[in-house]
């Protein structure tokens, strides 16, 4: 039989001296034996009274640091992880917050959910108002900004020392010298193709494999052939996709294919905008071809895949998990991987493509920095010896659809050798990293109106690009002279 303490204190009472040795209190002890709850009226020095309310002062203290981290996540699957047939396979981020609580009862972890296109200016407001989220996760390009203007804390020596060694990539993470958080995502990019659409098109060989576009001149013909029309002229069919309004959708397509072209987008002291060099110029009228042979729509997008009536687009390795349920809602008993083919970026003159990451790190305002660093330390540092993997690694590559920065997180993780993503790990080495250079956002959201204006026949490539660069560089001079 055990005594479980209730609650101690109901009040003291008659002090009776001021030595702290024989000051003599009546207090009220409650607790519970066996479920039934008793009181017991106790007489204890002062001395007693003073370590036992230290010591549940400070548990009581304890329990009350909350740790609020800021994610982009959105989908269901993300948050709670991905199940088949009623049965969970994978843990999302709240299994992991949960878990944390569990094993540091003193701490408690809110999730704030900033979706991506509003996740830059919002973090940004948080810090001037001064309530800001003690954890964020950023888009690295997006990092200069933040560091310029104080936002974030600098990530702890221990911390970068692990980083420096263990990482695949420190680019994006490192600004003006210094690594200012945890690398958590690295992902470049690929082609999809429909299977069936090709099959349907007759891009077979005479074994009946797919044929895949090698180069740019391969995927024209390719789009042009998967193209389909209506009795009225209305394309109900699209050989190639872009996503307008999206800088992932219609920028970062540009630049995979710009590389392909032995082009730059900015110089390497990021004062001047590259990419309305005649490299660049090329590279934008081969995209304009697909518009010009009637084989895209910028009324379609990248989405549009999933429904079949996209037979191509370019995309990141995250987009796995959303085809996958797209496919599986429209069609049952379907293996994906027969559906959809996953091959390198048809080039101009080379293999290449463009490289992207993310961080996440501890705001400068956050008042349980101490807290969140070690949650971070737990999240992404501990190699669990079951998978000899992190735990954030495993979210990213079996739950996210993303690829881990860290080495040992790529190479121990299954689902990254699968027909979908061993395309994307295999052509970092061919990938291209982006810039860290300030007010990226802004820059790339330029860029993307004036492609998407030439690519809808407004502007001639020429004079997208040259407008793009003269507004560009206003921005680069003011901050690198």
């Amino acid at each position: 039989m055990g005594l479980e303490p209730v609650a101690v204190f109901q009040a003291a009472l008659n002090m009776r001296s001021t030595s702290w040795s024989c000051v003599m209190t009546a207090i009220t002890v409650r607790y519970s034996v066996n479920g039934t709850l008793f009181r017991k009226a106790c007489i204890c020095t002062a001395g007693i009274v003073l370590a036992v309310c230290t010591s549940v002062c400070a548990q009581q203290t304890a329990e009350t640091v909350t740790l609020r981290y800021a994610i982009h996540w959105t989908d269901l699957h993300q948050l709670e992880g991905i199940s088949a047939d009623g049965v969970k396979t994978t843990r999302g981020v709240l299994d992991y917050l949960r878990e944390y609580e569990r094993i540091r009862p003193h701490i408690k972890i809110e999730h704030m959910i900033i979706p991506y296109v509003q996740y830059p200016s919002k973090l940004k407001l948080f810090h001037e108002v001064g309530k800001v989220p003690d954890i964020y996760q950023i888009y690295a390009s997006w990092g200069v900004s933040f560091v310029q203007q104080g936002i974030f804390d600098p990530a702890p020596a221990d911390l970068v020392a692990d980083i420096q060694s263990h990482f695949l990539t420190t680019a994006g993470v490192t600004i003006n010298g210094s690594i200012w958080g945890i690398p958590t995502e690295i992902n470049d990019y690929a082609l999809l193709c429909n299977k069936k659409i090709f099959r349907e098109s007759g891009l077979v060989d005479d074994e009946g494999n797919i044929k895949y576009p090698r180069t740019w001149e391969e995927l024209l013909d390719a789009a042009a052939r998967t193209t389909k029309l209506d009795a009225d002229g209305k394309m109900v069919q699209c050989g190639f996709a872009f996503f307008k309004g999206m800088d992932f959708g219609v920028v970062d397509p540009f630049l995979s294919l710009l590389f392909t072209n032995n082009g730059r987008f900015l110089s390497e002291d990021n004062k001047t905008f590259l990419a309305n060099s005649p490299e660049g110029v090329q590279t934008l009228e081969a995209m304009k071809a697909l518009f010009k042979i009637g084989a895209a729509d910028l009324s379609f997008n990248m989405w549009d895949f999933g429904k079949e009536t996209v037979a191509m687009v370019i995309a990141a390795p995250w987009t796995e998990s959303h085809f996958r349920g797209a496919f599986r809602k429209k069609l049952d008993n379907i293996d994906f991987n027969d559906r959809v083919g996953v091959v390198p970026i048809p080039y101009l003159k080379k293999r290449a493509n463009l490289q992207y990451s993310w961080f996440m790190g501890v705001m400068a305002q956050s008042p349980h920095k101490k807290e969140a660093w070690d949650f971070l330390r737990w999240f992404a540092g501990e190699i669990q010896p079951e998978t000899g993997r992190t735990r954030y690694g495993a979210l990213l590559a079996d739950t996210i659809g993303a690829i881990p920065a860290r080495t040992s997180d790529i190479k121990r993780s299954p689902g990254l050798n699968n027909p979908f993503k061993k395309v994307y790990v295999d052509q970092l080495a061919n990938s291209v990293p982006e810039p860290s250079v300030a007010e990226y956002s802004r820059i790339k959201n330029i860029l993307r109106i004036y492609i998407e204006s030439a690519l809808a026949g407004e502007i001639s490539s020429q004079k997208a690009l040259g407008r793009a660069a003269v507004e560009i560089n206003e921005i680069l001079h003011m901050h690198y002279r």
